[in-house]
This record gives structure tokens, C-alpha cells and sequence, in this order.
């Protein structure tokens, strides 16, 4: 433990007198989040434009006044055949439909509480079913607006009954209703950082010191392999929540971004999940690197590739359908959703589960292609 210890302290201090290391590791984020804040902030809260289908008329006005009234939603009232071609066009986030007789059915039930005849409490009143069209292939965009209907749903059944709802509407599991880009952003920039921490700050300093013979004689002391090895992984997975932390930062205080505190642990199990996935690839990318000039051509190819095709800084529904299966692969993808899903609680793309056996699944392959094809030696 002493030994390992030591090792951990010197790799410390050499991060720490290596300029480039420190700007590249804790700064260039920074700056990428100030450029990014500086375009995406400010007053430009995300909106969404919503078709609204009044079937029922007069007597449903109020509920379209009320759908008005969110700031996030650019509301369109036609006919069902034009919103719902819109939709089809893209023209619009969701379309929600008023049936016929949504005011007759309020109407009844609060008649009945006025004379005593509503249903118990215990007993649920009849419902207003309404309709909410989305695009199925508008994955984050379509959560987030159904979720923003669900509460919208939830406070009028609460502002008119107090008890079960007399409006229904089928609930998903997203949250935020005032998502704004640099808050889609910050997360995106956190896992784009531990990335790089693993290609950039791992595979090209591990070829570097393999090139010159430190590795080597590293090797040739009594000290373990596996301690030294282990060493550098924890000085890395330390990086990651000092990068981690310094994002949470600048995003809270310059932005304002709300970061969900309650999920702290949350967020840091992802960060050490996410940073020990793109750490191995790191190595496993090492071992197919003969030089310090061929180690920057391969991680750049997978850097380039994962920081446009993960979603992690827009949306992946643009992207066109033929590329789907190779964004559902990148790990990037899922180490963005799960951060936007525990640190601001945003509409997530797929399950926390998912989310975090994909990353497993990469972790372990590239554990085993690591260990495989590391390199003592120098090859060039």
C-alpha cells in the first residue's frame, strides 16, 4: 500500500508540472462550457411548438387558455388533419386533442360537487381522456413535452378536485419543464471530459512513456506491475471527479445551471463508471499504437466520432435513420443520457439500466482487450 501510495503522489506531481496535462485536462472544459454558455444561455429557454385540437369547442376553451399559459410551449389551435401534418412534417414537438364532451364530463363532475352528488373521494369520477400525438422517433424532445402535459394535467386535477383526477393523462418518466440548452449542454461537455480523459489523457501519455523507456524501467523494479498500473488508474479516476467537480462549478455559479444535489452519489457513480470505460479504451487503444504519431490518428478517429454522433451536444433524432444503429452503440451516448439524468433530471433517451449496462458491457471488453494487448516495451 506504501508503494502504491508513493506512485499515486508522484503521478500527482507530474500531472501537476505538465502544462499542457493541466490545461487540457481542467481547462480546456472550462473554456468549453464559457463558449458554449456564452452562445446557448441567457433568455433562450428551449420551447417547444404544440398543436392543440379543440373537438369539444366552447366549452374547452379554458383548458386551451391554460395550455397557453406554459412558457414552454408554442401553442398552434387547428384542426386535427392540419396539426397532425404538421407533426408528420415536423412542424410540431406533440399535438394534444380535446375530445368531444372534455367539458361536459368537467362540467358534470363539478355540478355534482356543488350538490353533493360527486363521487367519494375514495371513488374515482369519470374521466376526460385526452389525446397527446408525438413522434415516437423524437425520443428526448417528445419526453420532455409529454412530461411537461403530465404536470400540467396533475395541477389542474389538484387546482379543480383535490382528490383523483378528472383529467387523465398516461404519464412518463421524464422531468423538467424549464430545460434550457446550457443545462442540455453541461452534462454532454462533463461526458465529453471523461472521454478525452481516457483517449487523450490516457492512451497518448501511456505511448509516450512506453516510447521512452519509462514503462521499461518502471517494469524492471521490484515494485508490482499491477500496483503501478493500479496507481495511474486511480490518479485518472481522480481526474475525473476533479473535472467532474470544476464543471459542476463553473455550470452552477456562471450559468445557473440546477444541478440535482440529492443525486450526488448518483452522479459520482456514474462518473467513475463512465471514466473507467473510456480509461481502458484508453489503454486497449495504447496496445494498438506502436508510436506517439499513430496514437493521435487512432483516438482521434473515436473522439471525432463519438463527441458528434452521441447526442451530447444536440439532439440525435436529426441524424438520419440509416446511422441510428452506430449512435446506439457509442458508450458516449449513454454516459451523456445517464448524466442528464442524474444531474439535472432531464428526459433521457433510455433507462438508467441501459444506460448503465451498456457502459458496463464496454468497460469489461475493453478490460480484456486492454490487459491483451499492453505493452512494456517500446515497438517503435
Amino acid at each position: 500500500m506504501r508503494s502504491f501510495i508513493q506512485l499515486y503522489i508522484a503521478s500527482i506531481r507530474e500531472f501537476v508540472r505538465d502544462i499542457s496535462a493541466l490545461f487540457w485536462t481542467l481547462a480546456f472544459p472550462i473554456m468549453f462550457i464559457l463558449i458554449f454558455g456564452v452562445i446557448f444561455s441567457g433568455d433562450g429557454d428551449i420551447s417547444f411548438d404544440i398543436g392543440i385540437v379543440n373537438e369539444d369547442g366552447e366549452a374547452s376553451n379554458q383548458l386551451v387558455e391554460g395550455f397557453k399559459q406554459i412558457d414552454a410551449f408554442d401553442i398552434t389551435v387547428g384542426s386535427r388533419e392540419d396539426e397532425l401534418e404538421a407533426l408528420e412534417d415536423g412542424d410540431r414537438s406533440a399535438v394534444i386533442v380535446i375530445p368531444e364532451g372534455t367539458g361536459e364530463t368537467l362540467g358534470a363532475y363539478f355540478k355534482g360537487r356543488e350538490n353533493g352528488t360527486a363521487p367519494a373521494a375514495q371513488t374515482a369520477p369519470p374521466q376526460a381522456q385526452l389525446e397527446v400525438y408525438y413522434d415516437p422517433a423524437d425520443t428526448n424532445t417528445s419526453q420532455i413535452v409529454l412530461n411537461i402535459v403530465d404536470k400540467v394535467i396533475v395541477g389542474m386535477n389538484q387546482e379543480m378536485t383535490g382528490v383523483s383526477p378528472v383529467l387523465a393523462f398516461e404519464s412518463r418518466e421524464v422531468s423538467s419543464d424549464n430545460l434550457r440548452n446550457i443545462d442540455y449542454l453541461l452534462p454532454g461537455i462533463l461526458a465529453m471530459s471523461l472521454m478525452q480523459l481516457g483517449l487523450f489523457g490516457t492512451a497518448a501519455t501511456l505511448v509516450s512513456v512506453r516510447e521512452k523507456g519509462v514503462l521499461r524501467r518502471m517494469g524492471a523494479t521490484p515494485l508490482s506491475r499491477t500496483t503501478m498500473l493500479a496507481s495511474q488508474i486511480v490518479f485518472r479516476l481522480t481526474l475525473a471527479l476533479v473535472q467532474t467537480a470544476l464543471i459542476i462549478v463553473v455550470g452552477m455559479i456562471v450559468y445557473n445551471v440546477h444541478i440535482e444535489m440529492a443525486n450526488v452519489l448518483s452522479i459520482i457513480g456514474v462518473v467513475l463508471l463512465g471514466a473507467a470505460t473510456f480509461i481502458s479504451l484508453g489503454y486497449f487503444l495504447s496496445g494498438l499504437a506502436k508510436t506517439e504519431e499513430a496514437v493521435q490518428g487512432i483516438v482521434s478517429l473515436p473522439n471525432f466520432l463519438f463527441m458528434f454522433l452521441s447526442g451530447i451536444f444536440f439532439p440525435v433524432e436529426i441524424m438520419p435513420g440509416w446511422i441510428r444503429p452506430l449512435v446506439d452503440v457509442i458508450p458516449l451516448t449513454y454516459l451523456g443520457d445517464a448524466l442528464r439524468k442524474t444531474m439535472i433530471e432531464a428526459g433521457s433517451y433510455f433507462s438508467m439500466t441501459r444506460n448503465l449496462g451498456i457502459l458496463a458491457i464496454w468497460l469489461a471488453i475493453c478490460l480484456v482487450l486492454a490487459i491483451r494487448l499492453f505493452k512494456w516495451e517500446p515497438q517503435g
